[in-house]
């Protein structure tokens, strides 16, 4: 275990806005919550193509899923693009969840809609999303799945008012010019944020604190981020008791954070033919610790307050 930081470079770190600390290890087993981890298995029956390793990612699933079944989780969480594209993708990179003796959450990516416009509509079942956005409870927190793609191209079907507000929408952010102004990228949109507001603004009352899942980071500001990411950002901020977002979506995962936020992007599991990338997350009252498996970093994440 290494030394306590020295008090003069840990006031350093905080003045830097650092959130993170450095890692020492696991809690106890019996303190908190625990939660497996993965993002972007990207699966697909494909040769390998630069850094993208598309077949290998039904071993890596195995894996993940062999070692969440060794810990005591209560859930386990998928940020999304489960598959890389085509409909018969999803019978491979599921198979391995067979084998799992916990519960999943799916959380919907770009890429798990790269498939006809009649096969889209099936996403949700195939997945067992019984709603794009949702929120469930446990001792003391609220998880919030967000739908970031609720405005998109990609998830919306042709010819309807759903694809025409989606176009429009990210030709107003083009003309912005914003970074993240791409077509693999969506948007919460108002009517989900004003339920998220009201989501969290209940679990406050109820004396819980708030943890996102979603695909699309918030930020740093980048090519990934939701179209809306300065919206969301805005709501988070109005609500001190979101202690965390945690998104896939950008592979070479990373970190942010924004008004002591911890905003966290996974690293993608379809990236290189032969190190995996998941990890378990402990939920306690103040912090979160992650144990990072293969290209996952381990950190610990103090709470904002």
């Amino acid at each position: 275990m290494p030394p306590p930081l020295p008090r003069r470079r840990f006031l350093r770190q905080l003045a830097l806005g650092a959130a993170v600390a450095p890692f020492v290890g696991c809690a106890s087993r019996d303190e908190g919550l625990e939660v497996g981890v993965i993002a972007d298995p990207q699966y697909a029956d494909l040769p390998d193509r630069g850094t993208r390793a598309y077949r290998a990612s039904v071993a890596k699933l195995g894996s993940a899923v062999e070692h969440f079944n060794s810990r005591p989780l209560d859930f386990c969480v998928n940020l999304g693009d489960t598959i890389d594209r085509e409909w018969r993708s999803y019978d491979a990179i599921l198979a391995p969840l067979a084998a799992s003796r916990h519960r999943w959450e799916h959380v919907l990516g770009n890429h798990d809609f790269a498939l006809l416009d009649g096969e889209k509509t099936r996403v949700d079942a195939r997945l067992g999303v019984t709603a794009r956005y949702r929120y469930f409870d446990r001792p003391g927190f609220r998880f919030v799945v967000l739908d970031t793609g609720a405005v998109s191209t990609y998830a919306s079907l042709a010819g309807t008012e759903e694809r025409q507000a989606a176009v429009a929408e990210l030709a107003r952010v083009k003309a912005r010019k914003l970074p993240q102004a791409q077509d693999w990228n969506g948007a919460v949109g108002p009517k989900q944020l004003a339920w998220f507001e009201g989501v969290a603004a209940d679990a406050s009352r109820r004396g819980r604190k708030v943890v996102v899942f979603a695909h699309h980071p918030v930020a740093p500001v980048g090519a990934y981020d939701v179209w809306d990411a300065t919206e969301v950002l805005a709501a988070l901020g109005r609500h001190r008791n979101v202690v965390a977002w945690f998104n896939g979506h950008h592979h070479a995962g990373g970190f942010a954070q924004v008004e002591g936020l911890p905003c966290v992007t996974f690293h993608g599991m379809v990236e290189t033919p032969d190190r995996n990338a998941f990890a378990t997350a402990r939920f306690l009252s103040d912090r979160v610790i992650l144990t990072g498996h293969g290209r996952e970093s381990s950190r610990e994440l103090i709470f904002r307050v």
